[in-house]
């Protein structure tokens, strides 16, 4: 997938400094329809192969969940979002997360986090034997506008992670 990330990063800091009085001003809307958002258009769809009972599976949110007794929250007030991570077991219960997302409402996940972040359904399918199994860490993400970092730093190191853990299948869940 080819990304201009030299065309983007002027487009983007333009974007930033028109767009800082209506983000502190809490006018979303506004700044969304001046994003200079990336178009791609070489995809590079890859079509499933194999056995779901003998892959190993993993989940990545952009939900904001992070653990609350161990981890910082999410940078939810710059106007670039938070292109870091964090790593969430495959262990974790509704009472270990919280949510640092500015930007949607978090009632439902609050009430189930499995709304976005299916991470309970899928240890079911892996000892229901349909999928071979959930992989130790999920990985979670929350509001980002910085794309150059976030292509150039943060997501290298995350499939570095999940090439590690052997994942066969990411499963995606944006908010």
């Amino acid at each position: 997938m080819t990304i201009d990330l030299k065309k983007f990063k002027p487009d983007y800091e333009k974007w930033v400094e028109e767009s800082l009085p209506d983000y502190r001003a809490g006018n979303m809307k506004e700044i969304v329809k001046k994003y200079p958002f990336i178009v791609s258009k070489d995809v590079p769809w890859t079509p499933y192969r194999g056995k779901p009972s003998e892959q190993t599976f993993a989940l990545v949110t952009s939900g904001g969940f992070y653990l609350k007794d161990s981890q910082p929250a999410f940078d939810t007030e710059s106007i670039h979002g938070d292109t870091s991570y964090r790593e969430i077991p495959k262990t974790v219960r509704q009472e270990d997360l919280g949510i640092a997302h500015a930007h949607y409402d978090h009632s439902l996940a609050e009430q189930d986090i499995n709304t976005i972040f299916p991470i309970h359904r899928f240890i079911e399918l892996e000892k229901e034997e349909v999928i071979g199994r959930q992989a130790d860490t999920q990985y979670s993400f929350s509001y980002v506008n910085d794309a150059v970092t976030l292509v150039t730093k943060t997501v290298p190191e995350v499939i570095r992670r999940i090439k590690a853990q052997g994942v066969d299948v990411l499963f995606l869940v944006p908010v």
